[in-house]
């Protein structure tokens, strides 16, 4: 692994994605080149040996400071440094660390990627990039759809961050749309295998919003399908279950999106978005797990789907 030496400073007047996106950091890609990386990678930036993040890198234009690496003031924050002009800082040259252990990444010190369960070519891929603390439960849910499909074959991969004292959605979450096989090597060896189908399961906290949402870009009809299949698992609830709305923030339709990209044409991904309650409580009268129950709802659908498409 290499590092430089940067310095982190506020963006310019014309990049106002930085200030909307505090996930994103720009630099020069003379800076990036002799590290191996590129625009478009994932990249560690870190302020000292206790304070760091995990970084998407995009493009900075023309850059009078070849060191400069520009945040908006959320992008900062994550390093603790939101009202500071300018402060030095390391780039890593890995973003995720595939000899990584469990160990490492509870102590919040590495993110965890993995990959199991390569199953029948091309079938179904269950994903959860937002595993551990960052969206509790999402990672179990992908394991368990794994383990409820294991006669079926599926692949299955995930990503699990923690940080100890809270923090690990500042400190490791990437967005679907921007993550980068190159960056997450294990992904990188199912990147073009083009899978039939694809789910992947997140978290959200957003007041007023449906407790479960479904996305994704695949057709409505099979969206219609989970919906009523993961509501009829919550019965006794009061969970709200639907189905995104077009040009929902949260509806995962971009052929980019992590859940679409691996999937023949970028139009078989199903994204199921979490509020809190939908991922900690219990169905009445079972107290079955609320995160279990829909993630054996999910199951039972592409069970009917695969073996449909298999007939």
């Amino acid at each position: 692994m290499s590092r430089a030496t940067v310095s982190i400073t506020r963006p310019r007047s014309e990049q106002g994605d930085l200030d909307q996106h505090r996930e994103h950091a720009s630099a020069d890609p003379e800076l990036l080149r002799p590290l191996g990386l590129e625009v478009g990678r994932q990249a560690i930036i870190r302020r000292n040996d206790s304070t760091f993040a995990l970084y998407t890198l995009t493009d900075d234009g023309a850059e009078q400071d070849p060191g400069a690496v520009r945040m908006g003031d959320d992008g900062r924050g994550r390093l603790d440094g939101a009202g500071e002009e300018q402060f030095e800082a390391l780039l890593d040259s890995v973003a995720v660390d595939p000899d990584a252990t469990e160990l490492e990444a509870r102590s919040g010190e590495k993110l965890l990627e993995l990959l199991d369960g390569p199953g029948h070519r091309g079938r179904l891929i269950v994903l959860a990039p937002h595993g551990g603390d960052i969206e509790p439960f999402t990672d179990r849910q992908a394991e368990h759809v794994r383990d409820l499909l294991a006669d079926v074959g599926v692949t299955c991969w995930r990503c699990k961050g923690w940080k100890p004292g809270g923090g690990a959605v500042a400190r490791w979450h990437i967005t679907s749309t921007d993550i980068s096989t190159a960056s997450f090597p294990r992904l990188g060896t199912v990147a073009t295998r083009g899978f039939r189908h694809a789910v992947s399961f997140h978290g959200f906290t957003e007041q007023g919003r449906p407790d479960v949402l479904i996305g994704g870009a695949a057709s409505d009809a099979l969206k219609r399908v989970m919906r009523a299949v993961i509501a009829f698992a919550l019965t006794g609830t009061d969970l709200r279950v639907e189905i995104a709305e077009a040009g929902d923030p949260l509806g995962g339709t971009e052929e980019d999106n992590v859940v679409n990209r691996f999937t023949r044409g970028r139009r078989n991904g199903v994204q199921i978005e979490q509020q809190v309650r939908a991922r900690t409580g219990t169905v009445p009268c079972t107290n079955q797990p609320t995160w279990q129950a829909i993630a054996t709802a999910v199951a039972d659908v592409y069970r009917l789907v695969v073996d449909r498409d298999s007939s």
